[in-house]
């Protein structure tokens, strides 16, 4: 009879000299794993009859571990050592022993009748090339990938973002240090893809992690009858590159800013110009070539404002011709910290009271967020709090400044209406009209510490 090769996680609470000595008159050949993050290494490069695992390893459950390993293993017996039979789920299919004053023969009897079976069709032979390429594909690249059942439990994962057991049987509502909006989101998205009521999932996220800005997206894993049996999720670090568009938005906002500021300059002289030439209305002269020029100027100022806020990385177009804006799913931390980032100092905090996904223009979106943070930052000083958080109908840009001191407070987004001498008073009111192009409403209130508050109302927020 040819040796049965166990594999043995080992833990306190199991005499491993004991076990062998239990097992002495079977064919097993006992091998030792200590170091759990080689659990999947070990399996897909090694041929083995039976796992043994321990109640808990490295703070993680034995039990959890199990669902993993039963995926990608779906034959390989495996037993769980110092665990209560009831407390394992029958769907898991799998051997828990209770603990005993005789575990160890306990845990020799299970491997004992798991040995009589036929050998495991995939851990009882040598792997192949596409296996041992696919769990380096997992291990070397430096992005997080991961693999999911189709309850959305993770049963395999990279080395890129994480230890490669420490979510193993958890979906992400489970895992503690994920935000809980996140979440709940990404379970949803999960189980859109697993229950084939969308493609794929790609979404940019903030988080306070390994890494701050990432990109995620979620493809269906479908098994060899072509049927869906879970997701791969591919989770790519972009903080370098968020950075980089955080300086070419601070220096675009600055040629922005200076052409809107000269533009409205320009009006005013341009008007003080009209005035005097309705003047000379009955006086003989060149009035008609006056008037021409001064349509000229309005027509470059036109097209100065129109180029200076236009998406630089999109198309040409036409001065006649209405840019539609590119509506899409994004999380309203995110894109606030990214504006954000680009404003602020360390001395200035943002606060979030919520957080949710939003179906918006980015571009403009980002604008409204940049003036209302502007305004917080002009009025409340740089050492100012603001807070982001959801109402009923959307969110809202909250200031623990001095407040709105004007009568009544819809009047700051009169055009020309300014508190600060320097400003141009044209801020509110632009966010007014950007948040109307969005189909959004955008009203002033007082915040709960005193300060100001702007609402931003029908807002689509998808659950």
């Amino acid at each position: 009879m040819g040796s049965k090769p166990v594999l043995v996680v080992t833990a306190d609470g199991l005499d491993t000299a004991t076990l062998e000595s239990a097992l002495a008159d079977t064919p097993a050949s006992i091998t030792y794993l200590s170091d759990l993050t080689d659990l999947f290494d070990t399996l897909t490069h090694s041929v083995f009859h039976a796992l043994v695992l321990p109640e808990t390893v490295d703070g993680q459950s034995g039990t959890d571990i199990a669902y993993g390993v039963r995926t990608l293993f779906p034959d390989l017996p495996v037993i769980i050592v110092g665990e209560d039979p009831e407390a394992v789920p029958d769907t898991l299919e799998v051997t828990a022993v209770e603990p005993s004053a005789r575990l160890e023969d306990a845990v020799a009897e299970a491997v004992r009748d798991s040995l009589g079976a036929e050998p495991p069709t995939v851990a009882g032979r040598p792997p192949s090339p596409m296996e041992t390429l696919l769990l380096s594909l997992f291990n070397e690249l430096p992005d997080h990938l991961y693999a999911k059942d189709d309850q959305a439990r993770h049963v395999l994962l990279g080395r890129g973002f994480n230890e490669p057991t420490d979510r193993l049987g958890l979906t992400d509502v489970e895992v503690p240090e994920l935000a809980e909006e996140h979440a709940r989101a990404a379970l949803r998205d999960e189980m859109d893809v697993i229950e084939e009521e969308t493609d794929r999932v790609e979404v940019e996220e903030f988080l306070d992690l390994d890494a701050s800005y990432v990109r995620t997206r979620k493809m269906p894993w479908y098994d060899s009858t072509g049927d869906v049996q879970g997701i791969i999720g591919h989770t790519q670090d972009i903080t370098d590159r968020k950075l980089r568009e955080h300086a070419f938005r601070r220096q675009n906002e600055r040629m922005v800013k200076v052409a809107l500021v000269a533009s409205h300059e320009l009006r005013n002289e341009l008007q003080i110009a009209y005035g005097r030439l309705e003047e000379l209305a009955d006086c003989d002269g060149p009035t008609a070539d006056i008037a021409e020029s001064l349509s000229q100027i309005s027509a470059i100022i036109d097209t100065v404002v129109e180029l200076s806020t236009s998406d630089p990385n999109g198309p040409v177009q036409h001065a006649e011709i209405e840019q539609v804006p590119k509506r899409e799913h994004v999380w309203l931390s995110r894109l606030s910290r990214e504006v954000w980032d680009t404003l602020a100092d360390s001395e200035a905090c943002l606060t979030f009271d919520g957080d949710t996904r939003i179906v918006a223009d980015q571009e403009s979106a980002g604008l409204l967020l940049q003036i209302l943070f502007q305004n917080a930052l002009e009025h409340a000083g740089p050492s100012v709090t603001v807070t982001v958080g959801l109402t009923a109908d959307g969110f809202f840009v909250a200031d623990d400044g001095p407040g709105i001191d004007v009568e009544p407070p819809e009047r700051v987004f009169d055009a020309g209406h300014t508190a600060v001498a320097e400003n141009t008073g044209f801020g509110l009111y632009v966010a007014r009209r950007v948040a109307a192009d969005q189909g959004w409403t955008v009203t002033a209130a007082e915040s709960e510490s005193g300060g100001a508050r702007f609402d931003i109302g029908n807002v689509d927020c998808p659950e």
